[in-house]
C-alpha cells in the first residue's frame, strides 16, 4: 500500500498521493484564506506572501513542484512560521522521496505546531521510509494523540509495528485502522492484509482466516489488491499474481505478499528470493517495499546470531 497519504507520501502514488496531496492542499490554502486565525497560522501574513502561497499551490496541484516549492521558500523569508509555505515544502520533499529534506520540513512543524497530526504523520512516514521505526512509531503515536478519525494514521502505525516484529500490537492497530476508515465512510483491504499476516506470524490461525474472510467480502472484485486476495485465498498462483500486476507498485505487493506467505508456509529459501527481489528493485513508495528490507534485516541479524 502506498505511503503517500490522502497520504502525501511515505509515498504511494496509485492509491493516496493526488487524493492527499488535493485534500492537503486544500487544507493549506483554507489556511492561507484565514488570516485572522492565528492560533492555526501564526503571525498574519500579508497581502504578497498570501498571493505567494495560493500561487505555490496552484502551481503544486498543476504539476510544477519546482515553481510551488520556489514560492513556497520565498514566502518562508517573508515569515519562517508560516504553516501554509512550510506544509507545502514538506510535501514536495515527501514526494520527491527527499526522505531526510522531508523529515527536518515536518520536524519543524512540529516544534512550532506540536498538535499538528498531519505533520506528525508526515515526520513519520518520513521516518518509516529511512528505516528509523522508533522515531517513526513515535511520530505516528502523536499523530493519533487527539484520537483522530484518519484510518490512514493508525494503519502508518500498523505498518511500523510490523516491520519491527510486533505482530500483535500491529493486529491491533489494522483493526482501529479498518473501524477508522469504516467510520469515515471509507475502505481500504491494507489494514486486513497486515492483520491476517500478523495472525499468522503470532499462530493465530483461526483469527487470521476470519479476517481473510472478511477481506474477501469487501474487497473491490475488479481493483488492485484483489489479485492478492485471489491468491491468499487459492484461487490464483503466485505466476498469475505477477501476471496480473500494472506497474512498479503492485509488482512491489505482490512479491512481498508472496514472500510472506511462502515464509509462513516454512520455505524460507523461496520467501527470500521474493523479498531479495523487492529489496533490489522495489518501488519504494509502498509500504510494502520498507517491510521487506526490514524482514531480511532481522533475517541477517538472526543468521548472524546463530
Amino acid at each position: 500500500m502506498s505511503k503517500i497519504p490522502h497520504h502525501i507520501s511515505v509515498y504511494r502514488p496509485s492509491r493516496y498521493l493526488k487524493s492527499g496531496l488535493r485534500l492537503v492542499t486544500l487544507i493549506a490554502l483554507s489556511l492561507v484564506g484565514s488570516l485572522h486565525v492565528e492560533a492555526d497560522i501564526g503571525p498574519v501574513i500579508n497581502e504578497a506572501t498570501e498571493k505567494m502561497i495560493s500561487e505555490g499551490y496552484y502551481q503544486l496541484e498543476n504539476g510544477d513542484a519546482d515553481s510551488a516549492l520556489s514560492l513556497f521558500q520565498n514566502a518562508l523569508k517573508d515569515n519562517s512560521d508560516n504553516l501554509a509555505a512550510l506544509l507545502g515544502t514538506a510535501m514536495i520533499y515527501a514526494e520527491r522521496a527527499d526522505h531526510t529534506k522531508a523529515f527536518d520540513s515536518y520536524d519543524s512543524i512540529v516544534k512550532q505546531y506540536p498538535q499538528h497530526a498531519f505533520a506528525w504523520n508526515g515526520r513519520g512516514l518520513a521516518a518509516y521510509n529511512l528505516e528509523d521505526f522508533d522515531t517513526a512509531l513515535s511520530s505516528f503515536q502523536n499523530a493519533v494523540a487527539d484520537k483522530p478519525v484518519n484510518g490512514f494514521f493508525y494503519e502508518s502505525i500498523a505498518w511500523t509495528r510490523l516491520c519491527r516484529g510486533e505482530f500483535a500490537e500491529a493486529a491491533d492497530s489494522a483493526k482501529i485502522a479498518t473501524l477508522m476508515y469504516s467510520r469515515k465512510g471509507e475502505q481500504s483491504v491494507y489494514p486486513l492484509l497486515i492483520a491476517y499476516f500478523a495472525y499468522l506470524e503470532s499462530g493465530q490461525i483461526k483469527d487470521a482466516k476470519q479476517t481473510l474472510a472478511y477481506a474477501v467480502r469487501n474487497v473491490s472484485a475488479f481493483e488492485w489488491p484483489a489479485p492478492v486476495i485471489n491468491y491468499l485465498t487459492e484461487k490464483i498462483d503466485s505466476s498469475e499474481l505477477i501476471a496480473s500486476v500494472m506497474n512498479t507498485a503492485e509488482e512491489t505487493e505482490a512479491h512481498v505478499y508472496i514472500g510472506l506467505l511462502l515464509k509462513h508456509k516454512g520455505q524460507t529459501g523461496e520467501a527470500k528470493k521474493h523479498l531479495d527481489w523487492v529489496s533490489q528493485h522495489g518501488d519504494e513508495r509502498v509500504f510494502e517495499y520498507t517491510l521487506a528490507r526490514a524482514i531480511n534485516l532481522r533475517g541477517s541479524i538472526a543468521a548472524v546470531i546463530e
